[in-house]
């Protein structure tokens, strides 16, 4: 099981914040930054001037027409004075801290190649800025108030940047984190986690046999990459088929109930409202839609 195909719980555990969308000059030109400066993740394109970049122990430059991908971590960096950008950072990362992407980062790419991820940065822009057409980096990146609609609306904008984003990294080869022993023994213990039958307790010596690790093992695995032990991403698991089955099927609450592992349906009512702040027949009536 691939870390890029993995159950929406995980997917739902990872830090992700945007911090800032701007179109317009960077704040410091023609000087390299002093000493390296920590940077997050993210993607700048050059409209005009240069940009020369110290990372991994190499130089690069990002013409007019190119753009940069950006991995977390330091590096130095050097403006042509002129320089105009249109600029995304975010961080994603696993609940442990570690980036969901890196390796293959801190990369030039051609203008045909980056066309599409351009057009969403466009979008996006628009949709955070509205008609302005230059947003500064300082003013990019200030806390600005905004209501719950406004939230909602640049939200879904940055989401479905992202999504280009993630396909752009694919073209090129850049897949999320997953180059250690230990991660590809979270992906078969994440594996067998997702086959394990909802209604059965787990039994984690049963999961890990021929992986050969010991059940404290696995449970500091689970905690430093997501943040969670084998018994809460199993909880999770369990409710997210809950809600599915419950916006998408008729069947009784009760046959819900015993395929998820409880004995007693009042014992699953008072679970599933424990979780969401519903029961499972307001979920239902709702239509699939609860508060938590």
């Amino acid at each position: 099981m691939s870390l890029s195909l993995l159950p929406p719980a995980v997917w739902q555990s990872l830090r992700f914040d945007w911090l800032w969308v701007y179109r317009g000059c960077p704040p410091v030109v023609e000087t390299w930054s002093a000493q390296e400066i920590t940077v997050p993740a993210g993607w700048f394109y050059v409209e005009e001037g240069l940009v020369k970049i110290q990372a991994d122990g190499r130089e690069m430059v990002v013409k007019p027409g190119q753009s940069f991908f950006t991995a977390p971590g330091t590096r130095r960096q050097w403006f042509a004075k002129g320089t105009k950008l249109t600029s995304v950072g975010f961080r994603c990362e696993w609940p442990g801290g570690a980036p969901v992407f890196k390796t293959g980062l801190n990369a030039v790419l051609s203008p045909t190649k980056s066309a599409a991820l351009l057009a969403a940065t466009q979008t996006l822009f628009r949709e955070v800025h509205g008609r302005k057409s230059v947003v500064t980096y300082r003013e990019g990146t200030a806390a600005v108030p905004r209501g719950v609609a406004d939230w909602c609306r640049h939200e879904a904008a940055f989401r479905e940047w992202f999504s280009v984003y993630v396909q752009t990294l694919e073209k090129m080869g850049v897949t999320p984190e997953n180059s250690s022993a230990e991660d590809r023994r979270l992906d078969s213990m994440l594996k067998a986690l997702s086959e394990w039958p909802l209604d059965e307790p787990l039994k984690l010596g049963q999961l890990t046999a021929g992986m050969k690790l010991s059940e404290r093992r696995v449970h500091d695995l689970l905690r430093s990459r997501l943040g969670m032990t084998a018994q809460v991403w199993m909880e999770r698991r369990r409710l997210e088929v809950a809600r599915q089955r419950l916006a998408g099927e008729d069947t009784a609450l009760k046959e819900i109930a015993f395929a998820l592992g409880f004995k007693h349906p009042p014992h699953f009512t008072a679970w599933f409202k424990r979780h969401t702040g519903m029961t499972p027949t307001g979920f239902r009536d709702a239509g699939g839609v609860s508060g938590a």
